[in-house]
């Protein structure tokens, strides 16, 4: 995987050109780009986008999901370059690899109480590893700070199975990554799953 190039963005008939993207992954599966960074290190914000096509569908085929995205330049990494910011970009933005185009069905019609599938926003690199960056539970938004340990498990209280994320988060408001109480903070470790194309954690039903 470390040489494979799946994260990308390409012109018609243009280079392939690898890519960071932030992307929001909903509690429905679907999946929106945020904005993404160029091996330069310029930063584009996703000002615009087309809804997410998968590439199966595509004359070329594949795997994954592709986006055509207008990106306006917010961040650059040579201060000299300052005058491109806000200029703004129409390409083709490419999530090239299988686990982002799975299926699910399973949804709360199935009944499992435990489980709860839940919005999440991470970071993902050219070769397709990610970092989980940010989570909702329970009304609640988290900044991982750490994930401690991954696997392939599953949860007999949920009634899930999928990677398993052992993480180091923070609780953080809903709109910054500010305490909500500036007198303390408040840390959990959690487990966060993702299950094909969703994500859940498990969560205990209130008395």
């Amino acid at each position: 995987m470390a040489d494979k190039i799946v994260v990308y963005s390409k012109q018609s008939g243009g280079p392939v050109i690898p890519l960071t993207v932030r992307i929001d992954w909903l509690a429905d599966g679907t999946i929106i780009p945020l904005m993404y960074w160029t091996p330069d290190g310029t930063c584009y914000m996703v000002v615009g986008q087309s809804p997410g096509i998968k590439m199966a569908f595509l004359k070329d085929r594949g795997v994954g999901l592709r986006w055509k995205v207008r990106g306006e330049i917010i961040e650059t990494p040579d201060p000299e370059c300052d005058d491109l910011l806000h200029t703004q970009y129409e390409t083709y933005l490419y999530l090239a690899d299988q686990r982002f185009s799975e299926k699910n069905i399973i949804d709360e019609r199935y009944g499992h109480t435990g489980k709860e599938f839940i919005p999440v926003t991470l970071d993902v690199f050219p070769d397709g590893d990610y970092e989980l960056i940010y989570f909702w539970a329970r009304g609640s938004r988290y900044m991982v700070e750490k994930t401690a340990d991954v696997d392939n498990r599953g949860s007999f209280a949920a009634g899930g199975v999928g990677v398993w994320h052992k993480v180091e988060a923070r609780l953080i408001n809903a709109d910054d990554d500010e305490d909500p109480d500036p007198r303390k903070s408040v840390r959990r470790i959690a487990a966060v799953y993702l299950e094909l194309n969703k994500w859940f954690v498990h969560v205990v039903e209130s008395a």
